[in-house]
């Protein structure tokens, strides 16, 4: 079973190391909620913004949906770098991505 490697520094500045499977079917945010990281207030369906992360390094990651759009327009701290992770699917492109959580 293939793994990839997601890195997450927190917002005490801590770093983590997470293993996934590729094959899980999970998006960003469960695997990173699974750990035990607070997010996910509203299912992963891009209306809380409790998912709120920069993504420090340029991976190949799917394109922003118009609802993702909206909810980083509304946050004060959002910048080029904001994803809400509940809209990034677990794929091998991922392997190495840093994620800033950040405090919204």
């Amino acid at each position: 079973m293939e793994k990839i490697l997601i890195n997450i520094i927190d917002q005490n500045g801590e770093k983590h190391v997470l293993e996934t499977n590729l094959d899980s079917g999970l998006n960003l945010m469960e695997v990173v909620r699974d750990e035990g990281f607070q997010m996910g207030n509203c299912g992963g369906m891009a209306l809380c913004a409790s998912c709120h992360c920069y993504i420090q390094n340029s991976h190949d990651i799917n394109k922003k949906s118009k609802a993702e759009e909206d909810m980083l327009n509304q946050l004060h701290n959002s910048n080029l770098e904001s994803r809400l992770i509940c809209q990034i699917p677990i794929k091998k492109e991922l392997n190495g991505v840093v994620l800033i959580l950040v405090d919204d």
